[in-house]
């Protein structure tokens, strides 16, 4: 049975209550405690300080880490259980700080095209096997037995093939940052409707990107030709971040309410409603 999400926004507001945190507080101490109920937020917090601090190569802004832990700790509150999965490792920036959100027992899923560079049509990144798997080897060791890479270009995964070529029917947390032309996006965000389960979360790198036209134009394709449960819900840090259709309006609250607790009269100021194919949204200036 999916997990009842209809009531994110009040438990939110009742973690904040634990925790003394009011809304719209600048205790940044306190505001942490929030985000900490996941038993996993300090291996997240840990996980981005080590990409960071050895430059490993990728796009994540400062606080999309921030977000990641969020978004764990409402899967936990909520018992949302499901895979990690990312599509365009590059060399594994974003990968790594997700990964570190899986529980013992779940998959933390690599797709890239990685040395295969010819494939690479559109120039969107440059993955490297060899840097990832020295990263996992040096930086992140604990995460190697949960770890699979899947050496392909995602638009060869049919929607019919795609839970036996990546091992899952279940993902909670899926990243697409691959092929950014109209057709991979179309195709990726397909994969990720039949792959992502109730309130679980898909981040799709370079919408509104001005270099890379390919991502807003196949996002919106996808939209108006093939989505059938998906429900964009924030725009911030590069990502738009979709979950599913019944879930979205409480996660939006939620999101809303941990914005507010956690970066204060910024929520005033830089934040605003916006609405993105019908649906409304958080987008950050």
């Amino acid at each position: 049975m999916p997990p009842n999400l209809s009531a994110l926004g009040s438990l939110f507001y009742r973690l904040l209550k634990r925790s003394n945190v009011a809304i719209g507080s600048q205790n940044e101490t306190s505001a942490k405690q929030v985000i900490s109920v996941s038993p996993r937020s300090e291996n997240i917090r840990l996980a981005a300080k080590m990409v960071f601090d050895h430059n490993i190569e990728g796009w994540v802004c400062n606080r999309i880490p921030d977000m990641v832990r969020f978004f764990d700790q409402l899967h936990e509150a909520q018992n949302i259980h499901g895979d990690i999965v990312e599509i365009g490792i590059h060399h594994g920036k974003l990968f790594f700080i997700m990964s570190s959100a899986a529980r013992d027992n779940e998959k933390c899923i690599a797709v890239d095209l990685f040395e295969e560079q010819s494939l690479n049509i559109d120039k969107s990144g440059n993955g490297s096997y060899s840097h990832f798997s020295h990263y996992i080897e040096t930086l992140f060791p604990h995460l190697k037995s949960k770890i699979s890479a899947i050496h392909r270009d995602s638009i060869s995964i049919s929607l019919n093939q795609a839970s036996n070529i990546l091992s899952t029917d279940r993902v909670r947390l899926f990243s697409i940052d691959g092929g950014h032309t109209k057709h991979h996006v179309v195709n990726d965000m397909s994969l990720a409707q039949e792959l992502v389960v109730s309130g679980g979360i898909i981040l799709l790198d370079d919408f509104i990107g001005p270099h890379w036209l390919g991502v807003t134009e196949g996002f919106f394709q996808f939209m108006e030709k093939h989505n059938r449960r998906l429900a964009p819900f924030m725009f911030f840090e590069n990502k738009l971040f979709i979950t599913t259709f019944s879930e979205h309006s409480a996660l939006l609250s939620a999101t809303r309410a941990f914005i507010e607790s956690q970066y204060g009269d910024e929520i005033h100021h830089r934040w605003r409603t916006i609405e993105i194919c019908g649906f409304n949204a958080l987008g950050c200036a």
